[in-house]
């Protein structure tokens, strides 16, 4: 079996994986420290321009941030990265472009150490975006932290994200990616919840909509 280090590891591919405020930001800009203070190894850190909270920083909610390189498309990080082989931290995954799985591989295969954190799900709680893919490409076991449910006196893991439109639970059919209070017309907010209180409306409409009745190939 292979033992990987916690500090860096070269030709590799890694994912940290989570709900909100279970410390995936922490656990990416603890690493970079780690990189740089210790192993005095090339840092870079980068996060998708859509995310606009906290301008171009990575911050976790105990208050750290580091400044971060900002991108519209993933192709960008092959520009942005140095020649000197080194750590490449990828905060907010989920919101990357199909690139992304591209893009770490060819940063893999040319001898970095690519990290990237994300939610595993959406508010839906289906796979978002590129995240299963790039999650079957880890060299690594899964890093997975959750934080606890947010309804009052549950203590359980929450492990999916609920979206709240104006207090209430948001509907399946919204939008897939909205920014935490970006929109201009209701209230949006995050937390997390376990499966027992996650509630989702209209989700049987969404996964109907979302059916292929054409026939189906079989491979």
């Amino acid at each position: 079996m292979n033992r990987y280090n916690t500090t860096f590891n070269g030709s590799t591919l890694e994912v940290i994986v989570g709900t909100m405020y279970s410390g995936k930001s922490r656990e990416l800009l603890h690493r970079g420290e780690r990189a740089e203070k210790f192993g005095n190894i090339p840092v870079y850190y980068f996060k998708p321009r859509i995310d606009t909270r906290d301008g171009a920083n990575i911050s976790s909610r105990d208050g750290i941030k580091k400044p971060s390189i900002l991108f519209e498309n993933s192709s960008e990080l092959l520009d942005y990265v140095g020649k000197e082989v080194g750590l490449v931290l990828i905060d907010e995954a989920q919101f990357c472009d199909e690139n992304i799985v591209y893009v770490s591989q060819l940063l893999r295969n040319r001898g970095y150490n690519v990290v990237l954190s994300g939610l595993p799900n959406d508010y839906r709680g289906q796979p978002f975006a590129f995240m299963p893919q790039l999650m079957a490409l880890s060299d690594t076991p899964i890093k997975t932290i959750y934080s606890v449910c947010s309804i009052n006196g549950c203590h359980n893991d929450g492990t999916l994200p609920q979206r709240l439109r104006n207090d209430e639970p948001d509907s399946a059919l919204s939008l897939t990616v909205i920014i935490e209070g970006s929109d201009n017309e209701d209230k949006i907010d995050y937390e997390p919840r376990c499966e027992d209180h996650h509630k989702v409306p209209d989700i049987e409409e969404y996964l109907e909509s979302r059916l292929n009745r054409k026939e189906v190939i079989k491979v």
